[in-house]
C-alpha cells in the first residue's frame, strides 16, 4: 500500500490501496481511521464491509475525482456498488459526520494530487 499525504492540503491523508494485498485487506483488521484520513481504491466500483467492526462512510468518485454518491453509516456485512464510479474512498463513519459533511472540494483536490503522484515512477 502506498501512503500519499496530500502535500498542499495538510488536512487530509489519503491511503492508496493500489496493490492486490492492500486492496483485498482494505480496512479489515484495522482500527477506525482518524478524522481526515481516507482509504482510496482506484479502479473500483464496489466495496464490502464483511468482517468490519465499525460503520463506514463510502464516497464513490468518477474519473475526475468528482463525487458520484456518498453512502453514510454503512454497517458491517454489506456490499455497496455504484456503477457510475471509477474509484472509491472509505473513511470511518462517526456521528459527527451526520451533522457536518465531508469537504468534497478538499477531497477532490487531494485525490487529484494522489493521481498525479501515482503516475510518477517509484
Amino acid at each position: 500500500m502506498v501512503w500519499a499525504p496530500a502535500p498542499a492540503i495538510p488536512q487530509l491523508h489519503i491511503h492508496v490501496a493500489d496493490r492486490f494485498l492492500s486492496r483485498a485487506r482494505g480496512l479489515l483488521w484495522r482500527g477506525p481511521l482518524p478524522p481526515g484520513h481516507f482509504m482510496y481504491f482506484p479502479n473500483c466500483r464496489s466495496v464490502h464491509t464483511f468482517g468490519m467492526r465499525y460503520a463506514l462512510t463510502i464516497i464513490f468518485v468518477d474519473g475526475q475525482g468528482h463525487t458520484v454518491r456518498i453512502d453514510r453509516k454503512v454497517v458491517p456485512n454489506r456490499i455497496v456498488i455504484c456503477w457510475e464510479a471509477s474509484a472509491v474512498c472509505e473513511t470511518t463513519w462517526t456521528p459527527a459526520q451526520d451533522a457536518a459533511d465531508v469537504d468534497l472540494n478538499l477531497l477532490q483536490s487531494s485525490l487529484a494530487q494522489v493521481r498525479v503522484q501515482s503516475k510518477t515512477p517509484r
